[in-house]
């Protein structure tokens, strides 16, 4: 009986762990609950001449294409590179408070980089962890860099020009 009920832990962890896999690989979380790119809409940038990838909020939210892309926002006004992960809820509630609260900061644009994939960046900017938040200017200077916090982290850190 005791070989029974460990064969049955064993099966369901590697059952929800099948689970898990499949619903990253389909762009949802283990909540099944779509990631930070799927409520993502196109809208047109004249100045960039190709689509920006906006994600509906209160605030000016954007997914980030490239590092060009993230300074011609920077040239218009203050712009943070959010490092996030699907996977890191601290990243999640941060999001959450982002969209939920975004007009306290409707003067920032926040680009929303994909932790687990931008390695040249992290290197460039010092990111370490998720959950990091970068303000740059115009040129891609890192002017501040704080881990989470959300909309308040925000607020307190950003460099007025």
């Amino acid at each position: 009986m005791k070989r029974v009920g460990i064969c049955a832990i064993v099966l369901l962890t590697l059952a929800t762990a099948v689970f898990a896999q499949s619903m990253m690989s389909s762009g949802k979380g283990s909540n099944g609950v779509a990631g930070m790119s799927a409520s993502v809409t196109p809208t047109a940038d004249p100045q960039a001449g190709h689509a920006l990838r906006i994600a509906k909020s209160n605030g000016h939210k954007v997914i980030f294409t490239t590092l060009d892309d993230a300074q011609a926002l920077a040239a218009k006004g203050p712009t943070i590179l959010f490092f996030a992960a699907d996977w890191c809820p601290f990243c999640q509630a941060d999001l959450k408070d982002i969209n939920a609260h975004g007009n306290k900061i409707s003067e920032v644009s926040v680009v929303v980089v994909d932790y687990d994939t931008a390695r040249d960046l992290e290197k460039t900017y010092g990111v370490s962890v998720q959950d990091t938040f970068v303000q740059i200017d115009a040129n891609g200077v890192k002017l501040a860099i704080w881990n989470g916090g959300g909309v308040d982290g925000i607020k307190s850190h950003l460099v007025r020009s």
